[in-house]
């Protein structure tokens, strides 16, 4: 069935969590180890499952067409996943896990910017000094977004959103092209960190440049809160033209079940990043028509459709923001560790390690499903080992995602 989105139930458990126990591994056994970490379980699970799939398939596409070449030998690429439920505390106990006993060569995830923030500490701060004892393990994320989340460590590297200068676009577009919309309201998820970052580090100072002066009303929740009802009371009161909804599924339906009710209805509702995917199409079409959000992906070109497809067909995988990066990551890491000269042993994994990670500083711009992405090098002076990508703004119409505007050097086919 051709699709702009596809919406449906989320990948089957049992189909994601069957991560390999025991196989061989290295190159006496032809594989390549890698890991991943993500929210396979829990309330963040949708999205830690799509990041899996669209992994999955990136290594089903490298297997089936006859996986790397490796010190001359061809080897597959064999992923452990680990769940670390968006619990940061299991994500400590996982990152060790994948460094110490999985023993990969690098990581994709987590899903959650809380995870990450810790996991990231516990890695080597510094290179090449003996003193650091802190993991020296090489992460690729495709989700965790928070702003400067990739600072904490010169093993870290993300595809992520860059989400300041996303909201800034946004801003300056409703400055620009709703000239009459001029008071605001917020609504944000002070437990979530990506939510909170997304308000206080990214969309808040917009608002101050672009001179946004009547913010007329901020209000807060938890993500996982189903009550909304003195927060919308609010919302109403304030009577706001512009709705930025900086939360998350969980709390975004609800919620907006909630404004409904209420009677509330901004001239436009613009969403946090993660919300443009198929979950609130399955959840809530109805209250969340309209909504906008923006995106570095939209299923616009023949490659992206592809991806969405296969994705959806052989994982019931959803491609969005933070999945379809999974697999742009492990496609590009394929190149990387060919080119690399690694020998692929238990003995040389941490010198692997090192030279895998200093091919992606210097990688430059690499081809995504979309478009083109450029990695910023260690030396970055704001963005260090994070990409700069297009962006698309999407909207929902008739439960579907479907583009609102394209920058100029991306065209629909």
């Amino acid at each position: 069935m051709k699709r702009l989105w596809r919406i449906g139930s989320v990948v089957a458990l049992g189909a994601l969590l069957a991560w390999p126990a025991g196989a061989g591994a290295f190159q006496s056994e032809g594989t390549v180890r890698i890991g991943a970490m993500w929210a396979l379980s829990g309330p963040g699970a949708f999205f830690g499952k799509s990041s899996h799939g669209l992994a999955s398939l990136a290594i089903d596409e490298i297997n089936e067409a006859g996986g790397l070449v490796v010190g001359g030998k061809r080897v597959k690429m064999q992923l452990y996943a680990e769940d670390d439920a968006c619990n940061p505390e299991q994500g400590l106990a996982v990152v060790r896990r994948l460094a110490t006993v999985d023993k990969v060569l690098f990581s994709l995830g987590p899903s959650c910017s809380s995870v990450a923030e810790p996991v990231f500490g516990t890695l080597q701060k510094r290179l090449d000094d003996p003193g650091d004892t802190g993991l020296q393990l090489l992460f690729f994320t495709d989700t965790a977004t928070k702003f400067g989340l990739a600072k904490l460590s010169p093993w870290v590297f993300r595809n992520t959103p860059d989400e300041p200068a996303m909201y800034d676009f946004v801003v300056k577009y409703l400055k620009e092209n709703y000239p009459d919309l001029k008071t605001v309201m917020v609504a944000y998820e002070s437990d979530f960190a990506h939510s909170a970052s997304t308000w206080k580090l990214a969309l808040q100072p917009a608002l101050e440049r672009h001179k946004y002066h009547q913010v007329v009303e901020v209000v807060d929740w938890r993500w996982l809160d189903n009550e909304f009802g003195a927060q919308v009371a609010k919302l109403r009161r304030a009577n706001a033209d512009i709705y930025f909804s900086l939360t998350h599924t969980p709390s975004t339906c609800p919620s907006f079940r909630e404004l409904h009710r209420q009677r509330v209805k901004p001239r436009i509702i613009i969403g946090v990043t993660s919300i443009a995917a198929g979950e609130v199409l399955r959840q809530c079409p109805d209250v969340a028509e309209g909504l906008i959000a923006p995106s570095n992906f939209a299923p616009i070109t023949a490659k992206a459709k592809q991806v969405a497809d296969k994705a959806w067909e052989r994982y019931s995988a959803d491609s969005h923001i933070h999945s379809v990066p999974a697999y742009e990551n492990v496609h590009l890491m394929k190149v990387l560790i060919e080119k690399a000269g690694i020998k692929n042993t238990e003995e040389s994994l941490l010198e692997d390690r090192r030279k895998v990670r200093d091919l992606l500083a210097r990688v430059g711009t690499f081809q995504g499903v979309v478009g083109k992405i450029k990695m910023n090098p260690d030396d970055h002076p704001v963005r260090p080992r994070d990409v700069d990508k297009d962006m698309i703004l999407v909207q929902v119409k008739s439960a579907k995602w479907t583009v609102f505007w394209l920058p100029a050097n991306l065209k629909q086919n």
